[in-house]
């Protein structure tokens, strides 16, 4: 069979109007019972249906808007487009416009399935495969947007056939959430039984159809959406345990596994895109094209650029603090002489307790010349500081002399609150403007907790910096201070491959503070955060580097992926219980892990270790964080939050915990959160629609 390009699509739709030929007729259109006369209009009509859904990825609000009602988005601080505060602050109402393009668009593509479904039949000019195939395909996307809307608004008008005023259908009322699954679930079972294995991604007709891969995939995932809240049909987990290990057990067939290497699920390179096997179901982002075909995507303009969503709290593994309090010389502490020099290093030093700092548990530092404490022993003293992997603590990471200087530790206090205090006194600079010894400066290790502080106190006459560098290491990310201009207007800025050299000036008394985040999402270890948040809290998950233009960028969405099989397969076998089910439950959740945490444990970077549960509530608690670690900003989290029951009550304390308010603040998120209201235009226009409860 001859392969119709995507690209075809966008001239079918420069002759069809989905509203227009509902009302009229139009010689500047095409009759749909004339067009479905060959294969190829077939293969036409459903690309037009792909077409429909480049609104999630160029328009970007139905997927981001998701994150912003859950705990992992907040609005950026310069958005001031009011409907997107209302979504952070679950204060939205039927007019946010939000909300009206996702139900808009998603009806929009269930029009055009209608269309094929309907219209893409006779079998005398159509081959009989391709009626199964684009059907299949169909219904496919007709489930997929069906599930979204049953997700956020519960039961919704079901059009089952093309919208016509001479069949009165133009004002459906709602059917019950169970109707809608039930609706779900015979579209994908056909789609499974119509649909190919799989398409290679260099396909160029087919690479991103749904495929029977696909099918299996979100019908699991449906299953366990109505085992959970508010269905609570318990008996689905199983259903879902079974449908998502065909795909498992059979991924050779399907051509699907886990990545490797984390950050190459997101990665724009074709040949990297063309060898994951994790992607199942995904929208392709394809740089270069002209404006009119939206061939592209846009999550780097939303997240990087715009970052109209940044990342919570939660993400954040230290909060830092910049402030400025009264120096105070350590006085009788242990000399350090031999650091007293030019490029020169200790032996290892005793903290005097044992101190958390990024996921190792260290008790022994070495102390340096050059500004900086490493917690292994080092080689080098300053050159390749900027790229060494040592994880390390440098108040003044720089070319620095001790010469003349008084190099000194002290621990004081008792258990559990003792504080190890590191001072360079009267240190100078080796290169500059002087050379006079005219700054002072400490660390700070304080054994509850694991925070550290730097503090300052720069002597007369000042001196400007040359390049330096107030950051430190831990296993998996450099952290540096950074500061457009002198004190307070510091920030905090992450690397995965670099220190940044930007302090421009300190005052005396300056003190950078880090205390570790009690409510971290991720462990140290663990790489996948550098994927996805950097200082600014900006989400890097998708950032095109081959395409510097933020609205025109290549990377991929994927809907579907195995680590979201093996999530969800985990999930059901765990809330299904006995110990068989849930020792396999938990070789799923050490199998990403292990794939995409960072296992290769090193002298400075620890394993990222197996996971082990306590009990049946302890093992879903694991699988429920894993997927927050594993599945961040992929359009998850809200649906995730409503069908374990616990979608307020996590909305409020985010809230809480974000901004420092009181939960009385936020009395009015309650139940009736777990939907969306439907559009005030759709209920103005329908006077079939009753509206949710409490809005």
């Amino acid at each position: 069979m001859k392969k119709i390009p995507f690209v075809l699509l966008y001239i079918i739709l420069l002759h069809t109007s989905c509203k227009k030929f509902l009302t009229e007729q139009s010689k500047s259109l095409i009759d749909r019972s004339n067009f479905y006369t060959t294969d190829q209009d077939a293969i036409a009509a459903v690309n037009a249906v792909y077409q429909s859904m480049r609104v999630d990825v160029v328009n970007f609000s139905p997927v981001y808007m998701q994150e912003l009602m859950s705990d992992d988005g907040i609005v950026s601080p310069i958005t001031t487009v009011d409907a997107n505060l209302k979504l952070e602050y679950l204060s939205y109402d039927s007019r946010n416009a939000n909300i009206k393009t996702l139900w808009s668009s998603a009806y929009q593509t269930i029009e055009r399935a209608n269309n094929v479904l309907a219209f893409a039949t006779d079998s005398s000019k159509i081959r009989p495969a391709v009626i199964h195939r684009v059907c299949g395909e169909a219904k496919f996307l007709r489930a997929f947007y069906y599930f979204r809307l049953v997700q956020l608004f519960g039961g919704v008008p079901l059009m089952l056939e093309p919208a016509d005023v001479s069949k009165n259908n133009l004002t459906p009322p709602r059917a019950t959430e169970t109707e809608v699954y039930n609706l779900i679930i015979s579209d994908l079972q056909y789609a499974e039984a119509n649909l190919d294995d799989f398409y290679t991604y260099n396909d160029s007709q087919n690479g991103g159809r749904a495929t029977r891969a696909a099918a299996k995939a979100l019908l699991g995932k449906v299953y366990l959406t109505m085992a959970g809240y508010p269905l609570k049909d318990i008996s689905k987990y199983q259903n879902a345990a079974d449908k998502l290990k065909e795909l498992i057990t059979d991924s050779a067939r399907y051509s699907v596994g886990l990545n490797t290497n984390y950050s190459n699920i997101f990665n724009t390179a074709a040949s990297t895109k063309a060898a994951d096997r994790e992607r199942i179901f995904y929208t392709k982002g394809t740089s270069g094209m002209p404006p009119n075909l939206q061939a592209y995507t846009r999550m780097k303009s939303y997240y990087v650029q715009n970052y109209v969503v940044m990342a919570s709290n939660d993400y954040n593994l230290y909060t830092f603090a910049a402030d400025s309090n009264a120096y105070t010389n350590l006085d009788g502490g242990t000399k350090v002489p031999s650091v007293q020099a030019d490029e020169a290093i200790s032996g290892a030093l005793p903290i005097g307790f044992s101190f958390s700092f990024g996921g190792l548990m260290v008790d022994k530092f070495y102390m340096c010349s050059n500004g900086f404490i490493s917690f292994v022993p080092r080689a080098t003293t300053y050159n390749g500081m900027e790229t060494s992997k040592d994880p390390l603590i440098g108040p003044l990471l720089a070319n620095l002399n001790g010469t003349g200087g008084e190099a000194s530790y002290a621990t004081t206090g008792v258990a559990p609150n003792r504080v190890l205090t590191v001072q360079w006194k009267n240190w100078r600079w080796s290169t500059g403007t002087t050379l006079l010894n005219n700054i002072s400066f400490q660390v700070k290790l304080y054994e509850a907790g694991g925070k550290f502080e730097m503090l300052y106190d720069q002597l007369v006459p000042p001196v400007t910096p040359p390049a330096t560098a107030a950051a430190f290491r831990t296993s998996a990310f450099y952290s540096s201070i950074t500061n457009a201009a002198a004190a307070p207007g510091f920030t905090w800025k992450e690397s995965t491959s670099t220190y940044y050299y930007s302090i421009k000036g300190f005052q005396p008394g300056q003190v950078f503070r880090y205390t570790p985040s009690p409510n971290s999402v991720y462990e140290w270890a663990d790489i996948r955060r550098a994927s996805i948040v950097n200082g600014s809290y900006r989400i890097v998950k998708y950032n095109d580097p081959l395409n510097t233009a933020f609205t025109d960028n290549a990377d991929d969405f994927i809907w579907l992926r195995y680590s979201d099989v093996l999530l969800m397969y985990a999930e059901a076998l765990a809330h299904i219980g006995g110990a068989a089910n849930m020792d396999l439950a938990v070789s799923q959740l050490n199998a990403i892990r292990r794939a995409h945490g960072g296992t290769t444990g090193t002298s400075n970077a620890p394993a990222l270790p197996d996971l082990a549960y306590a009990s049946q509530d302890d093992l879903v608690n694991q699988v429920q964080l894993e997927r927050r670690r594993e599945l961040a900003f992929e359009c998850h989290r809200w649906c995730d939050l409503k069908r374990w029951g616990i979608l307020p009550a996590t909305i409020i304390r985010h809230l809480v915990n974000q901004y420092n308010r009181p939960a009385t603040d936020f009395s009015y998120i309650n139940e009736n959160m777990n939907y969306l209201p439907i559009p005030y235009s759709d209920m103005a226009n329908n006077p079939n629609l009753v509206q949710n409860k409490g809005y």
